[in-house]
């Protein structure tokens, strides 16, 4: 399958930047911003998010590893509004799997909140390390990805490098 590169702004106000396939789908990397301001950069696959990717939410929070099918799958990091982060696995949308909550000041609670969770809720407390390096990898690699932007109808590619510490 073919892949080509522009730019579409939609009547919504959304605009895509990035690699779109023969058949007229978001396929590939590229940069998607909404009208209600949320902003995603990385994979697509069939015109969703798929892949390794950063979405930022308008509210402040923050998706950053693997989709599947336009929904966070695999292992990523959530940070919500309050800067309180979520590294783990997820499933189909929701934080599911092994995993280890971090406060916004640095802590991870008393007992830690580290474990087995469905959705944001720990099921049991159990060692997560291999699940939160693995989500630590895939939120610094969606960053260090080469994404397409597109700068005076030329399309530039440009190295993001930032790193979670």
């Amino acid at each position: 399958m073919a892949v080509v590169q522009k730019r579409i702004e939609y009547s919504g106000g959304d605009v895509y930047e990035g690699q779109w396939s023969t058949e007229g789908k978001r396929q590939g990397r590229g940069r998607l911003k909404l009208s209600n301001g949320d902003q995603y950069y990385g994979e697509f696959m069939n015109g969703f998010f798929h892949g390794l990717g950063v979405l930022n939410v308008a509210n402040g929070s923050k998706y950053e590893g693997s989709f599947e099918l336009g929904r966070y799958h695999g292992f990523g990091v959530y940070t919500t509004t309050e800067k309180t982060k979520y590294e783990g696995q997820f499933h189909q949308g929701a934080a599911k799997g092994l995993g280890l909550v971090t406060f916004l000041d640095g802590s991870n609670g008393q007992p830690i909140n580290e474990g087995k969770f469905e959705g944001f809720e720990l099921r049991e407390r159990c060692s997560a390390t291999s699940a939160v390096q693995k989500a630590r990898t895939n939120a610094a690699s969606a960053h260090n990805h080469e994404f397409w932007h597109y700068t005076d109808s030329v399309y530039q590619c440009h190295a993001t490098h930032k790193s979670l510490k």
